[in-house]
């Protein structure tokens, strides 16, 4: 990893998968945590658009995916692609937000 992973970051981890970071910049520049906070990123044109039903796009036939959060160690971040522009991430936020705020049944 050649820099530190900021929010809006999409990454290709070392098993070729895309990611983008939406943890703060804050929290990814803290040296003694390991991890950040990351959702996939599909690719249109070599992978299928996310069936999760979440997806929010990124432009440049990039998708991600809110609904599948999860961390990621940064050594596992092998090569930095793109940052996405702010409206993307503003919909990244609004979709997780959606999805963390709808009620119960």
């Amino acid at each position: 990893m050649s820099q530190a992973p900021r929010r809006g970051d999409i990454w290709t981890t070392d098993t070729g998968i895309s990611v983008l970071v939406i943890a703060s910049t804050v929290y990814n520049e803290i040296l003694s945590e390991p991890t950040v906070i990351v959702v996939p990123v599909f690719n249109t044109v070599f992978d299928t658009e996310p069936d999760t039903g979440f997806g929010v796009d990124l432009g440049e036939d990039d998708w991600a995916a809110p609904g599948l959060v999860t961390s990621l160690r940064k050594a596992a971040l092998s090569e930095h692609r793109r940052r996405i522009d702010v409206q993307a991430l503003t919909d990244v936020n609004n979709m997780l937000f959606k999805i963390l705020a709808t009620p119960d049944r």
